[in-house]
């Protein structure tokens, strides 16, 4: 078996199973779990990391597919997580024991409810958490080191890199990629986590279609080797060469150098698993950063509203295209105070 080979098969194994949402989930993680490596062994000029956020509603899937995900990596590989907690990033000190931080034990993390971060109190563990998605350098205050002995202090530093700085402060770095779920914009906090994940949101929508499709399928299937290969492929030191040259066509689509960056991951992490980008399909990928971020932040408004602009102007239509509830539309018809006309003995709605 090659890699490209066992990209195809568990690409094929989750679109049997789940259709295109598993399809495109399957293709996300492949290159998320690509980018370890790459970023690990071959020292990249730039950050290769892809963390993987999940963004659609509740009830389809998002966490069972995580799991899926995790179960493939395995317990060495990976760790699953019900949020991102304080111990996940600063470790701690129990019984005279150092608890590592879990961005240290395992190359990959999964959170089921990425949200749960974020609350009362929760400035510095968003903090750390940022500067683990993007640079991984992180520095952590933990008073209760001073009471490790010289010993312990020196295997914990041959053990995971960490620099103990003082009596109260220690630092460490990280490779650590994070896939995670949720739905709620308040956790993305002004496009700052938004920045570091490569957000997946659903191409096609979440209905009855496949909703029949994923209940009639048989059982998720991939072979033993299948997995097994992708394990010992995640931890093969080689170095890889990630180097790639954009085409002049794609830099009038690119905002942000940070699109810039995730455009060559994308290259790269295709390219680790034996996929080579065309041209066109780099170009379309980079027309694709713009239409992702606005969808992100688009409110129920805002779908409405560009609804009736592209012509979808019944209630039913404008359900369908916002992924509203009847209820929904109506509210916020009312409150964007558009007003019904009969036009061709149908009832559309218009923004005046």
């Amino acid at each position: 078996m090659n890699r490209q080979q066992c990209y195809n098969e568990i690409v094929e194994a989750f679109k049997q199973k789940y259709d295109w949402l598993g399809e495109d989930f399957a293709k996300q993680f492949l290159l998320s779990v690509a980018s370890y490596p790459i970023q690990a062994y071959s020292k990249p000029e730039f950050r290769i990391r892809r963390h993987l956020l999940l963004f659609w509603p509740p009830g389809f899937l998002k966490s069972h597919l995580l799991r899926r995900a995790q179960l493939i990596l395995g317990d060495k590989l990976s760790m699953i997580m019900s949020d991102v907690s304080h111990a996940a990033l600063r470790g701690t000190v129990e019984a005279n024991s150092f608890i590592t931080p879990y961005c240290l034990k395992t190359p990959f993390g999964v959170s089921t409810e990425f949200g749960q971060v974020v609350g009362p109190g929760s400035q510095e563990i968003v903090q750390k958490l940022l500067n683990v998605l993007e640079e991984g350098m992180v520095t952590v205050s933990l008073a209760k080191i001073a009471y490790l002995s010289d010993a312990k202090i020196e295997d914990i530093t041959k053990e995971h890199g960490i620099r103990f700085l003082d009596s109260n402060t220690f630092s460490y770095h990280t490779n650590w990629v994070l896939m995670a779920g949720t739905y709620n914009k308040q956790f993305l906090i002004d496009n700052a986590f938004e920045s570091r994940f490569n957000i997946l949101t659903p191409r096609k929508r979440l209905d009855g279609n496949i909703i029949r499709f994923i209940s009639k399928a048989p059982p998720f299937s991939l072979s033993q080797d299948t997995i097994d290969f992708l394990r010992s492929e995640v931890g093969n030191d080689k170095p890889f060469d990630c180097s790639s040259q954009l085409p002049d066509e794609v830099y009038e689509h690119l905002s942000t150098m940070r699109d810039c960056g995730q455009l060559l991951s994308t290259i790269a992490c295709n390219k680790w698993w034996g996929n080579n980008m065309t041209n066109d399909e780099i170009v379309e990928i980079a027309k694709d950063f713009k239409a992702k971020h606005e969808s992100v932040w688009k409110t129920g408004e805002d779908k409405v509203f560009d609804a009736i602009e592209s012509g979808f102007n019944t209630i039913e239509e404008m359900m369908r295209e916002a992924d509203l509830s009847r209820r929904q539309v109506y509210n916020i018809l009312t409150k964007i105070r558009a007003k019904p006309r009969i036009i061709g003995g149908k009832r559309v709605w218009e923004v005046l």
